[in-house]
């Protein structure tokens, strides 16, 4: 159902139309689908030249390379301001129908993040671009040699999760949500400086931030949402500490826990491999 949701303190929430939310999903897909087919099977007339274009001015200019790289290695510019937008919406008002959007939008960003981490993993795309032989990728000043080269770049999981959390961040705040756009763009474009991405990367990730999103916004989750509302009002002290911690695991990425997994499951591996059955 479409329509639009005022809060008392004036603010406004902007529910899509259904029809108008199944072709925003179908054009996340052509998006997600295309750059996929892009990365795997058309590099050299795409991603290879724009790279190349960008990659002409690293190693210049120290600033504009350590500019790039805070951008890229801070987590205070890159996913801290995303989720101070979002508290900001979500003390703006109490009433349920501002914060179960949020609530949802935090869902799908960290679903987004997951599976492109996983997509990284499983698909045959191709190497970052500091990785490709073929390309002579410059470094900028920073930028270690041997940095993330064990995955695939498809998609980038920054740009997923970001672009998730700026397009909940519009909806709720349309000028709010431009800023987010904004910066999501251009943390990813530090990315590509860097050569951790390629442009496909970044047009994927937009797809599969928004798809999911849209998605989850489409499902049947209003018990979910009853359910995290519910508790925010009946235990607000656990409610917030659960919920610092968990804003704090989506703006690094959760970095923390992978690197848990990691050195736990090294352990293991080694513990099997050296002790047997």
């Amino acid at each position: 159902m479409s329509g639009v949701v005022h809060s008392p303190d004036g603010c406004v929430y902007r529910r899509p139309p259904l029809s108008s939310s199944w072709r925003l999903i179908a054009v996340s897909v052509l998006l997600l689908a295309g750059s996929a087919l892009t990365a795997t099977f058309l590099p050299q007339s795409w991603d290879f030249p724009v790279t190349q274009a960008i990659n002409a001015y690293a190693h210049r200019s120290a600033l504009l390379d350590r500019g790039m790289h805070a951008l890229t290695t801070r987590d205070l510019l890159q996913g801290v301001p995303f989720l101070a937008m979002i508290w900001f919406l979500w003390f703006r008002g109490e009433e349920p129908a501002r914060r179960g959007p949020l609530v949802i939008g935090i869902l799908a960003a960290s679903l987004a993040g997951a599976l492109s981490r996983g997509m990284q993993l499983v698909l045959p795309t191709h190497l970052r671009p500091l990785h490709q032989p073929s390309l002579n990728f410059v470094l900028p000043f920073g930028v270690e040699p041997d940095t993330l080269n064990h995955f695939n770049s498809f998609p980038s999981d920054h740009g997923a999760v970001y672009f998730a959390l700026a397009m909940v961040i519009w909806q709720a705040r349309p000028s709010l949500g431009g800023a987010a756009f904004a910066w999501a763009t251009i943390i990813d474009f530090a990315r590509i400086y860097e050569g951790y991405h390629f442009l496909s990367d970044v047009i994927g990730s937009l797809g599969l931030g928004l798809a999911l999103l849209c998605l989850l916004q489409n499902a049947r989750l209003q018990w979910a949402v009853d359910g995290v509302l519910a508790f925010e009002q009946r235990r607000r002290p656990w409610f917030y500490m659960i919920a610092f911690i968990f804003s704090y695991l989506i703006a690094t990425l959760f970095d923390d826990v992978r690197e848990l997994c990691r050195g736990m499951a090294a352990v293991l591996l080694r513990h099997d491999l050296f002790n047997g059955p």
